[in-house]
């Protein structure tokens, strides 16, 4: 009977200890992804004009194939007046893949699911298409595709 319990606590002890090691492993890969942000600043062109203002956080773990990576953009478009709404609020996870330097600018495509916030909530889909002009500055364009609205924004990235 003793030599049950002290299998019992050693086993205890052992798997407490691989969790610790596993969380720790955990915490240091974490420690190892720092995402990239980016404030972004642009306009709507169509259906209506109106401002934007927005940020961006790549999310490199969250990828559906090879070369691809992940990114979150949220976005606040001023003045939309969708049905009487003023102001709206697309939210995507995006793929993008960068191609190789072109001329010595990087340029990029992808796209995105999400919603548009403001008034009832609306599927988005969304197409990207965009360069890295510095290292810290970018431009894109970007075709929201909602259920009653195609959106095309265009907008520059501040790389923090």
């Amino acid at each position: 009977m003793l030599n049950i319990r002290n299998l019992a606590v050693c086993g205890a002890l052992v798997m407490a200890m691989s969790g610790a090691a596993n969380a720790q492993i955990l915490k240091q890969a974490a420690d190892n992804v720092k995402p990239e942000i980016s404030v972004r600043g642009g306009g709507m062109l169509t259906p209506r004009f109106g401002g934007l203002a927005g940020i961006d956080f790549a999310v490199p773990t969250i990828s559906l194939s090879n070369g691809w990576q992940g990114r979150l953009d949220a976005d606040v478009i001023f003045k939309a007046n969708f049905a009487g709404v003023n102001t709206i609020i697309p939210v995507t996870i995006d793929q993008i893949m960068y191609t190789p330097s072109v001329g010595g600018h990087t340029i990029y495509y992808g796209a995105g699911v999400g919603a548009v916030l403001g008034g009832s909530a609306k599927l988005d889909g969304k197409l990207i298409l965009g360069t890295e002009l510095t290292s810290k500055l970018g431009a894109e364009a970007n075709v929201h595709f909602t259920t009653n609205n195609t959106l095309v924004t265009v907008l520059v990235r501040l790389h923090l």
